[in-house]
């Protein structure tokens, strides 16, 4: 979750590489899948702050015969991309001109970019065509542990009520996970289903795949503390380039604390367009 970003969040070249490698992070989330929408046979699909593009890519080689769109704000996407592949800069918080075009629209890791959901949904819904669908997936912003209760003065908690005042202080908010689901209904879509998905910090669960899972995560929110906090808690909070220097020496003690048994919630919602 510390790596939520769009491009135009995450321009360097090893900020770069490091969110592709965390593409494969969220494929390992859906056991190997690029999404969970149940569309068939899809024409045309965009996907919505695409970052590296990474994921356009792979659903252009699984879908040949469709035409795949990524639009971000940062022209960070690579040049060679498969044929039905392209990338186009484009803010998605203004008005869209697409209307009833696309058979699949997918959405992940948009938090802190995006500061009306509402409205956003209700632009996805009308560039969709009807009987379309939208394919989320969201990091909850809480960290919680199965071992103990987490004390005020953890660094945990310290992040969770440090994201909440930066989110609101910028005006786009981290805290979307658990409410995309109510903001899909009120845009007028149907068949709206959510997975949440319990997700290790760690190896510490007995779970093969969740270990793997967790694994993955623990190396995430590792190598994306120091750029995020630096980005958010100074630029929004305030906080002396000391204080992020300590707060994030804490977070890494507790993100590599296996003992923990730390976890936080991924939610996946997908949902249609009505027919009519």
């Amino acid at each position: 979750m510390l790596c939520c970003c769009s491009g135009a969040q995450m321009t360097s070249k090893q900020n770069i590489s490091k969110t592709s490698g965390f593409h494969h992070f969220w494929s390992m989330m859906l056991r190997g899948e690029l999404y969970e929408a149940p569309v068939k046979n899809p024409h045309r699909i965009l996907d919505v702050g695409t970052g590296t593009g990474a994921w356009v890519i792979d659903v252009a080689e699984k879908h040949p015969e469709a035409d795949v769109k990524g639009i971000d704000v940062s022209p960070i996407q690579p040049i060679w991309v498969p044929p039905n592949a392209r990338f186009e800069l484009d803010d998605y918080n203004l008005e869209w001109q697409d209307v009833n075009k696309y058979d699949l629209i997918h959405q992940r890791e948009l938090l802190g970019s995006i500061p009306n959901w509402p409205k956003f949904y209700k632009e996805c819904f009308k560039a969709l065509k009807p009987g379309g669908w939208i394919d989320c997936s969201e990091p909850g912003l809480y960290f919680e542990s199965f071992y103990d209760t987490l004390g005020e003065d953890h660094a945990y908690k310290t992040w969770g009520t440090a994201m909440l005042e930066a989110g609101n202080k910028a005006g786009m908010s981290f805290d979307v996970a658990p409410y995309m689901k109510g903001w899909l209904e009120d845009a007028g879509f149907i068949n709206v289903r959510e997975r949440k998905f319990c997700c290790t910090i760690g190896k510490w669960s007995k779970d093969p795949w969740e270990r793997d899972v967790g694994v993955w995560e623990q190396l995430r929110l590792d190598a994306g503390c120091q750029d995020f906090c630096e980005r958010r808690f100074m630029n929004e909070l305030g906080w002396r380039a000391e204080e992020v220097t300590v707060f994030c020496a804490r977070m890494r003690t507790a993100i590599k604390n296996n003992r923990l048994l730390a976890h936080h919630w991924f939610h996946f919602v997908v949902a249609q367009k009505p027919l009519e």
